[in-house]
């Protein structure tokens, strides 16, 4: 909308009309300054467009007038817009409403920091990154992303950080892009990659397993306050892509994570948009979320884990070496199904945010 929306052409201050009231009643100036009980002065800048009426001074005029105040701040206050609308003002206007549009889209701030808008960049060229990030043609177009999401309110509207880090994501995987190879056994991947993990270091070889599968794996870093920890999606090239945040920086959150999203590929879920998952180890209501869920559980623990209380960190070892898993798999399943409180154990659940920040 225009700053100039609700204007008139041309406007006048608020002290002719005035003027107009005082001789309307007979009044000099003189007069009317000894009413309102201020110096001549005073009024006389009033009417003369030099000063302008304060609420107090409304209030006087009113009821010396007979009139309301509120006019008398109406017309102070509309001719003051229409100056301010033949000078700079609209300009600076406009960009605020640029900025504010910006950061309505996107986190700047955090963008500013990871280098995607470049230091020092004139609001120009932040909004030329902001598109190219987005794929829009300009900030008032709506990014046309579709979510198939588990997210804390399915129906809210994806929020800023989201929106930035799916578009990293994406924005990233283009930037990897390589021979497209046909897609492989997914569930055979999903096994091979808690096999391969029974070593935590193991993690910085998966971008390559999975891309020999067909699969392209990103990592971008979560924004604040986005509460992502995953997502998957089909390329306009037809390729699946994973992207990962390590919000929750644990092993066997990565894992779990990771073994979710494939499983959306797996089932076919990825052909009804972007999966955005913010919460994979909460329960889910969708239920094109609980079968992802089942289905990365019997990948990552194929065989009941068997133990009952009281656990030790010694009986747990052993049962992961048994089955084939590292140990924080176990640890977090008994943990995600109350038999061990969060707090225990943690030295077996190593963090791995290193790891896949080296992807």
């Amino acid at each position: 909308m225009s700053e100039n929306a609700g204007l008139p052409a041309q406007a006048f201050p608020a002290g002719e009309y005035l003027r107009d009231e005082i001789e309307a009643r007979g009044w000099t100036v003189t007069e009317f300054a000894e009413i309102l009980g201020r110096p001549q002065q005073a009024v006389s800048e009033i009417l003369n467009g030099h000063k302008e009426i304060t609420p107090e001074t409304a209030i006087e005029i009113a009821a010396a007038t007979g009139t309301e105040a509120a006019t008398w701040l109406r017309l102070q206050s509309t001719y003051r817009l229409w100056k301010l609308a033949r000078t700079d003002a609209p300009v600076r206007a406009t960009a605020v409403a640029r900025r504010a549009r910006l950061s309505q889209l996107v986190p700047m701030p955090e963008l500013r920091k990871r280098g995607i808008i470049p230091t020092g960049a004139d609001l120009d060229a932040e909004e030329s990154a902001v598109c190219d990030l987005l794929e829009i043609a300009n900030i008032a177009e709506q990014p046309m992303l579709e979510f198939a999401a588990r997210r804390s309110v399915e129906d809210a509207p994806i929020s800023p950080p989201q929106l930035a880090w799916i578009a990293c994501v994406r924005h990233e995987s283009r930037r990897r892009s390589s021979v497209i190879r046909e897609v492989g056994d997914v569930a055979a991947l999903a096994t091979e990659t808690v096999r391969r993990l029974r070593d935590p270091g193991a993690l910085a070889t998966l971008p390559g397993l999975f891309s020999d599968n067909g699969i392209r794996l990103v990592y971008v870093q979560a924004f604040n306050s986005g509460k992502i920890d995953g997502g998957a999606y089909i390329d306009d090239v037809g390729v699946p892509v994973i992207g990962l945040s390590g919000r929750i920086q644990r092993l066997d959150s990565i894992v779990f994570t990771l073994l979710h999203e494939l499983a959306h590929l797996h089932l076919g879920h990825l052909d009804n948009g972007i999966t955005l998952d913010t919460d994979v180890c909460a329960a889910a209501e969708n239920e094109t979320e609980r079968s992802a869920d089942r289905q990365a559980v019997r990948w990552a623990l194929p065989e009941q884990i068997g133990l009952t209380a009281p656990i030790s960190k010694r009986a747990v070892v052993a049962r992961a070496e048994a089955m084939g898993v590292h140990p924080a798999l176990i640890v977090g399943r008994l943990q995600h199904q109350r038999i061990l409180p969060w707090t225990h154990m943690r030295d077996l659940t190593p963090n791995v945010r290193g790891l896949l920040a080296a992807w």
